[in-house]
């Protein structure tokens, strides 16, 4: 009798461990657990008036509006009209989340490039109108932070899960084909791509690169803003149709990495 009720003993404690791991190993694979819970954007504050910031992928920087964190530059000009900062800004936001404006639009082309170059030297082709447009030459580090001011007045950054929403939100970018694109090819424009974002890079590295460093051109200029990270009520990214930026093409002789 005795060695019976050990038995099952035993055996109710090896369903239960069971139980628990089959129990972890579900919640480990949930891609994206619900607003709020660990894993859905790292939480980094340490007092709840940084929760609301956490909640959207931002994080304190512990700075204060006049200071930039200690970061790689986002932007540091060159040459040229310097337009690119703020472009997109004041345009009718919702407007251009759903792909109804058309102008202005900018052409990136990577003059100096290389998976291992933390910065790279780009050219901003802006286009006003089919006709008009003017170009200009920055560099932008690929890890340089994504800032903005809170409602504090406090310099909040964005943290590497809100990272990841903003590529997926850019190489998900699909121009309709009733837009003029110029489908697979590239060019400076007037007309972007049919993927403005996705490249044809076989070189190692290159490619993620472009994309990192394209996205923080869409963070200086306004194309990108923190309300297209918000999930909606089901934990859904509200879908990017904005097809006015893109990645034009690498300068052959800006290859830095040879």
């Amino acid at each position: 009798m005795k060695k019976n009720q050990t038995r099952m003993a035993t055996a109710l404690a090896a369903a239960l461990l069971l139980s628990a791991h089959a129990v972890s190993a579900q919640e480990a694979s949930q891609p994206n657990p619900e607003p709020g819970k660990p894993g859905f954007f790292r939480q980094l504050g340490k007092s709840l008036k940084d929760a609301g910031g956490q909640m959207i992928g931002v994080k304190p920087t512990g700075a204060t509006a006049s200071q930039a964190p200690g970061n790689q530059p986002i932007y540091t000009p060159v040459s040229g009209s310097g337009k690119i900062q703020g472009l997109f800004k004041s345009d009718n936001h919702q407007l251009a989340q759903q792909g109804r404006l058309d102008w202005p639009r900018v052409a990136l082309t990577f003059q100096e490039w290389g998976a291992s170059q933390p910065c790279w030297t780009i050219e901003a082709r802006i286009w006003t109108s089919p006709s008009a447009s003017t170009t200009e030459t920055f560099r932008s580090c690929a890890n340089a932070a994504l800032t903005e001011v809170d409602d504090l007045g406090d310099m909040a950054e964005l943290n590497s899960a809100a990272l990841w929403k903003g590529r997926d939100s850019l190489t998900g970018v699909r121009v309709p084909s009733s837009k003029a694109n110029t489908g697979a090819s590239r060019s400076t424009g007037p007309n972007p791509p049919a993927q403005p974002f996705v490249v044809n890079v076989s070189r190692p590295g290159v490619s993620d690169k472009a994309v990192d460093v394209a996205l923080r051109v869409a963070w200086i200029s306004g194309f990108l803003q923190t309300a297209d990270l918000h999930p909606g009520a089901a934990g859904v990214l509200t879908p990017f149709k904005d097809g006015r930026l893109w990645i034009a093409g690498f300068n052959p002789e800006g290859n830095r990495d040879r």
